[in-house]
């Protein structure tokens, strides 16, 4: 125990146990971006482990040429990417939600999405509506209704008209909004055209509106439990 105490307590041997946690959490990263930042990150922590070490020259030397490569490739990655160019809301619903970090295909998403500002009152989609809009909530609530009766209300980061596109059935229920929304309407063939042609967006699309569905549905729950106390 005091050998190991006395490792950690050693300045180099503690950068060297950063950069391995770092370089750890790197592999469960999703995104190319995030991966090679972690990877940066790792690298700088193994050059201040070797500069301490100074018998480990040709390590360091190594280390620092990865690191190198590492950092060019995140660069021409960035400069590459819109990210600059993205609004927070693009960016909360391509990347934060959708978990798509790819330029191309964030460009190919972003020409799917128009933005619209809506006033309380609006109806976004009526009950029984064929081919509804596929529509992502960035500002505001919006009521759920079904035969006229609450059910369940929409709040930022979900999204509307999801069931109906997998399922092609007709809405099951009527949304209206609550408050001023800020929305994202996205173009229903466009999106699945792209997911066909993308394996890894449709995975993006199902994953997202999977847990959208279930932070739904758990309201709509508590809710329930709450009109029965």
């Amino acid at each position: 125990m005091a050998a190991f105490f006395d490792f950690l307590t050693d300045g180099a041997n503690l950068f060297a146990v950063m950069a391995l946690l770092v370089l750890t959490l790197a592999v469960l990263m999703r995104s190319m971006r995030d991966l090679r930042i972690s990877v940066l990150v790792a690298g700088l922590l193994a050059i201040a482990h070797f500069g301490f070490r100074q018998a480990d020259t040709l390590a360091l030397i190594w280390v620092v040429i990865l690191s190198l490569a590492n950092a060019v490739q995140l660069a021409l990655l960035l400069k590459r990417s819109r990210h600059g160019l993205l609004r927070a809301e693009e960016r909360a619903l391509i990347e934060d939600v959708l978990q798509v970090q790819e330029p191309a295909q964030q460009r190919r998403l972003l020409d799917l999405v128009k933005w619209r500002d809506v006033a309380a009152g609006s109806e976004l989609i009526a009950q029984g509506q064929a081919r509804p809009p596929l529509i992502y909530i960035a500002m505001g609530e919006a009521a759920v209704t079904f035969d006229g009766a609450p059910v369940g209300v929409a709040e930022p980061g979900d999204f509307l008209g999801e069931m109906s596109l997998v399922s092609g059935a007709t809405a099951s229920a009527a949304v209206t909004a609550d408050t001023a929304m800020r929305i994202a309407l996205i173009e229903r063939n466009g999106i699945l055209r792209l997911s066909a042609a993308i394996p890894e967006l449709a995975g993006a699309f199902d994953r997202a509106m999977n847990l959208g569905m279930a932070a739904k549905i758990a309201r709509m729950n508590e809710a329930a439990v709450q009109d029965r106390e």
